[in-house]
Order: C-alpha cells, then structure tokens, then sequence
C-alpha cells in the first residue's frame, strides 16, 4: 500500500460524480493499491483484503460482492481498464497521470495492456492484440498460462513472464503467524501447480478470522501441505458467517465475483 494524494479538483469531476459514494471510495483506495504505473493485479480478494480487511472480519461474503461489483462498475464508467496478459488478469487506473504525480516512482511489477512493463503509459494507444479486456475476474481456468510463462525466461520467447504473488503478500493474509520458513516453502511448491494459491490463501484466511478462535486456526504451513485449499470454507458453530454453507472457495470465489451477495 502507498501514500497517495487527492486533488481538489477531484471532488468537483462530473465523472467523479457520477459514481456512487461507495464507488469513488474504492476508485480512491485502488490508488494505494496499484503500483506507481497506476497498474495492479485484478484479484477481488486482494482488492478487498488490502482495502477493507475490517469489513471482511465483519461480513465476508458482503464484502467481496461489494468489491467485485464497484470494480465491474468502474470498469464500465472508463475508470480502469481490465486486461490480461499471458493468463493473467491486472487492472489500471485510467489517466494515472492526472490523477497522481509520482516523483520518484518504484520499479513496477505488473504490465501494462501492451505487455511492457514501464512507469509510463499512453491511454490514447492500441492495445496489443495479445492483450483481451475482459469486463470481471472469474475466467481462473486461463491463469494457467500465467505459470507456463515462466519456464519461457531466457529462451528466446517474446512472451511475459508475470510473476506470482510475492510470499509476503500471501503471508499478511494469513491470520496466525507461526513457521513461517516452512509455510514460505510449501507455498512455492504448490503455487507452481495452482494458479489460484493466493487467492484461496486470502479467502480462508479472512474466514478462519471471522469464524475460529485463533488457536484452533491451522499454521499456513500445515494447511498448505494438507492442501486444504480444497476444503469447504470455516464455519461458526452456530452457523453466524455469512459465508455460504459448504461452499468451497473456488465455488465462493465464482460466486462472489459474479456479483452475487449471496442473500
């Protein structure tokens, strides 16, 4: 997360104002979100774990409808533009320039439509062909890809190598710090074979909190060697989270970025 400013002249935009409140809340909060290029990763669940962990403790399911569908109404409004490059799903914040000034910006981390990575780029150009906007996050299956590319560094392939989620994001995530040497090696083995790890990290980490004791929350460790990512969500004993009953997280996760609140 970074430390962004807001112009005056924001708050008189028509186009500002034409969002709802609690839309220009999220348009504001993916500032600090995206990288200094203004691009960041097109995740639902990180979206909301960086923006609005409080809520999520609260009421996951609401939450990440709630982010899934004032991402999709940005999108529709020019807002942000919402891509893929090589499987793998980003977003940027239209006309970055205008709404920050960067200084001094950091090195970035995710491409731009194009596929280049840089800290500059020119709303008025053609996206590359290999590029496909796509109007929500859900079509997981295609991240594959994303992990193939990385075999292509060096080997002469024009190809984008995109990373995966750095450890220490997926670590944040998790709600009980213990073994974390080991949880660091477990999540590199299997992150190579599911594209959707950190997702699924996120998820139940924020469930584990709102539903279980802290001592009976499994080490990230134990819970990735166990390959637990295919169990059923952590539920309350008297059934309060709002969290559907016996919903795996790939189902959760379907769900909640189709736009469904589940009530």
């Amino acid at each position: 997360m970074r430390i962004r400013s807001i112009k005056p002249e924001f708050w008189r935009s028509q186009d500002v104002a034409r969002m709802d409140i609690e839309d220009r809340l999220l348009f504001i909060g993916l500032w600090s979100y995206v990288d200094d290029n203004g691009v960041g990763e097109d995740r639902v669940s990180q979206v909301a774990a960086d923006l609005f962990a409080d809520d999520i403790e609260r009421d996951p399911s609401e939450t990440f409808a709630r982010v899934s569908r004032g991402l999709l109404k940005l999108s529709e409004a020019g807002s942000i533009a919402r891509y893929e490059v090589s499987g793998r799903s980003f977003l940027r914040v239209v006309n970055w320039s205008k709404h920050q000034r960067i200084d001094k910006p950091n090195k970035p981390r995710f491409p731009f439509e194009n596929g280049e990575i840089s800290t500059i780029f020119d709303d008025s150009a053609t996206p590359s062909r290999d590029s496909r906007e796509i109007l929500a996050p859900g079509t997981r299956e295609q991240r594959n890809k994303g992990t193939e590319e990385q075999g292509n560094k060096g080997t002469g392939s024009r190809e984008l190598a995109v990373i995966g989620p750095d450890f220490e994001q997926v670590w944040e995530t998790w709600p009980k710090k213990t073994e974390k040497d080991r949880a660091e090696k477990e999540y590199a083995k299997h992150s190579r074979t599911v594209p959707d790890l950190a997702d699924a990290v996120a998820v139940f980490g924020r469930a584990y909190s709102a539903t279980t004791e802290k001592q009976f929350i499994p080490s990230l460790a134990s819970w990735l060697h166990r390959k637990r990512w295919t169990d059923e969500l952590p539920q309350p004993r008297g059934g309060g989270s709002r969290v559907q009953q016996g919903l795996s997280v790939a189902e959760e996760l379907r769900r909640l970025e189709g736009g469904d609140a589940g009530e």
